[in-house]
């Protein structure tokens, strides 16, 4: 069973201890990146490469989900990184797609703007879906060329 890294800036913190606990109900071990609380501004570019890099040393064992208040500044700090196909998801066929047709490594949410069922039921399904490859495995080489 693979780990689950987790990192999120400010506002992300929230639903990330949230999913944690959730994650952790399942069965899945986690590791928290950070930060500790989220009473104080941080950024969510330095959280993003912080996961990226540990996703990036352990691409077999792990699964990480970055979160931050729209998922989209984490999505783009973690994009950066060679190897690392962040998908930031807002429904369960996000999820299922950015799985079966892009082999996504990193989930993404937006804090502020997914609900904590919500967010359940798209890791569930994104860690249920298996990745299709034929066709799509040329297309996700050619992302880190």
């Amino acid at each position: 069973m693979k780990t689950i890294v987790f990192s999120s800036d400010h506002g992300g913190f929230v639903l990330k201890q949230q999913l944690i606990e959730y994650v952790e109900s399942k069965g899945y071990k986690t590791l928290d990146l950070g930060p500790s609380n989220g009473e104080e501004s941080v950024s969510y570019a330095l959280y993003g490469k912080k996961l990226a890099t540990e996703i990036s040393k352990n691409l077999d064992t792990q699964v990480g989900v970055g979160i931050c208040g729209t998922g989209l500044g984490i999505s783009y700090a973690l994009n950066r990184s060679k190897k690392i196909r962040a998908a930031r998801v807002c429904n369960t066929n996000d999820a299922m797609l950015a799985k079966q047709h892009n082999n996504a490594n990193v989930l993404v949410f937006g804090g502020r703007f997914t609900k904590l069922q919500d967010a359940k039921a798209m890791f569930d399904i994104f860690m249920e879906t298996e990745f299709e490859g034929g066709r799509h495995i040329s297309r996700i080489d050619e992302l880190d060329k």
